[in-house]
């Protein structure tokens, strides 16, 4: 199979992957017309350009060094309700989220996510994979207009990876844009873990306990541009993103349904 092969179909094969997402989460919603692709298309390029075997080398050999257990899950699903607030804007905009999460071995978590507004119309999509749903070491988002495939942005090198010990989780690392120079410096995110409640707040599917994480994103400047509030779900060993915060917006996250498969 060529490259070229491959991101000829790769952007109706993922618009077709989000609309079974949205199928799965808002039997609600108005179905949209959809490019016609081979289902098969999207999850195989998922598994090609997000999985271990996608990461750079040295990437690959700090995971493998660190003997991270797998998450306890093959794949769930979720489906947040967003509210989105601005200091440029007095009235708070309304969106929807659904998401899957799957096990991609090695502690990693494959994650897809599709963004509508209140009309009900795609605006964003997000291919990620992520340690457990902490960070991403591979992102790519689409455009829903989109006719051909962005670059991913990868980590190319881990200087840092703890992954929680004694309250803290710190992770430090050089990336850059696939086929692009890497940033000479390093970005980080830093985590400090909170109180732990019952996940059933979060929402009643929610098993067992879930732990408040407060983190930091650090961009190669030194310079803070995101805060950000997790959930650690202990029993399923991932974390969810509860709300999100820079200059520009916030976006406060509440979990409507979980399921899983």
């Amino acid at each position: 199979m060529s490259m070229a092969w491959t991101k000829r179909l790769t952007v109706s094969a993922i618009v077709s992957l989000l609309a079974a997402v949205y199928a799965a989460h808002a039997q609600d919603a108005q179905p949209q017309p959809q490019p016609p692709a081979p289902a098969a298309d999207a999850p195989a390029y998922l598994t090609q350009h997000f999985s271990f075997d996608a990461l750079a080398p040295d990437v690959q050999a700090a995971i493998a060094h660190a003997n991270l257990a797998s998450v306890p899950f093959t794949k769930i699903t979720l489906h947040t309700s967003d509210t989105v607030t601005s200091p440029d804007h007095p009235q708070p905009s309304r969106f929807s989220t659904a998401m899957t999460l799957e096990n991609a071995g090695h502690g990693l978590v494959r994650r897809v996510e599709a963004v509508r507004d209140d009309k009900g119309n795609t605006v964003a999509t997000q291919l990620e994979l992520t340690y457990r749903g902490y960070f991403s070491f591979l992102t790519q988002g689409i455009a829903p207009q989109a006719n051909s495939v962005p670059p991913v942005r990868a980590v190319r090198k881990v200087l840092r990876l703890d992954t929680g010990s004694n309250g803290h989780l710190a992770f430090v690392y050089l990336y850059g844009m696939t086929s692009a120079q890497t940033f000479p410096d390093p970005g980080q995110f830093l985590c400090d873990s909170g109180k732990s409640y019952s996940a059933s707040q979060l929402n009643p599917a929610i098993e067992g306990q879930a732990i408040a994480l407060n983190c930091r994103v650090i961009d190669t400047n030194g310079i803070q541009t995101d805060k950000v509030t997790l959930a650690y779900l202990d029993k399923y060993a991932v974390a969810v993103t509860l709300r999100s915060q820079n200059a520009q917006r916030t976006v406060d996250s509440t979990v409507v349904d979980f399921n899983i498969h």
